[in-house]
């Protein structure tokens, strides 16, 4: 059994190697789940200590980046164009695509599912909640929810600065450290 999960672990990661070859840029430490699919490769950069979970589905085309220290979450879908449907010669759309690049900054944390629409930046440090369809952009610090997605708070961007300044950086810190326990506490 042991040298079953071995083959399979190793099978998996030559595989997710394999597929990222063609990445404008993939960072240091940076992890995508085998089951993650990005297409256009050539036009998508990954930053350092990203993790991309299962299932999520990159489109691209118009071109994403993505900064360094991302945790993006399962079943996550990014899309960098769209199809004509306003002044179009066709219906319900044309045969013109429309390429407008996703930005998503430093240190951004996207939940569950959660859909980014093409040419949508999110500012630095954000949360983007689980189910969110975000179709605008986002100052830093913004925790956005709902569908579409709006401002439903904001981060204490002090404590994030002092994060930031001591390299307390989730995913890396879990990879350099091999930190696998998870604090708990109750929330009133």
């Amino acid at each position: 059994m042991i040298f079953i999960h071995k083959l399979y672990t190793l099978l998996r990661n030559k595989v997710s190697k394999t597929s990222l070859k063609n990445l404008i840029k993939c960072g240091v430490g940076t992890q995508i789940h085998f089951s993650t699919k990005i297409s256009y490769k050539k036009k998508v950069s990954i930053g350092d200590y990203v993790y991309i979970g299962p299932k999520c589905n990159f489109i691209g085309r118009g071109g994403l980046l993505i900064g360094d220290h991302v945790i993006i979450a399962p079943e996550t879908t990014i899309l960098t164009s769209l199809h004509r449907y306003r002044e179009a010669d066709m219906v319900p759309y044309d045969n013109v695509e429309l390429l407008k690049p996703v930005v998503i900054e430093k240190c951004v944390w996207i939940g569950i599912r959660a859909i980014i629409m093409p040419g949508v930046t999110i500012g630095e440090g954000s949360i983007v909640g689980a189910g969110a369809v975000v179709t605008k952009s986002c100052p830093p610090g913004s925790i956005l929810g709902g569908n579409p997605a709006h401002i439903i708070g904001s981060r204490d961007m002090e404590d994030y600065r002092k994060c930031i300044k001591k390299n307390m950086y989730y995913f890396m810190n879990k990879q350099i450290h091999n930190v696998e326990k998870v604090e708990v506490c109750q929330i009133d």
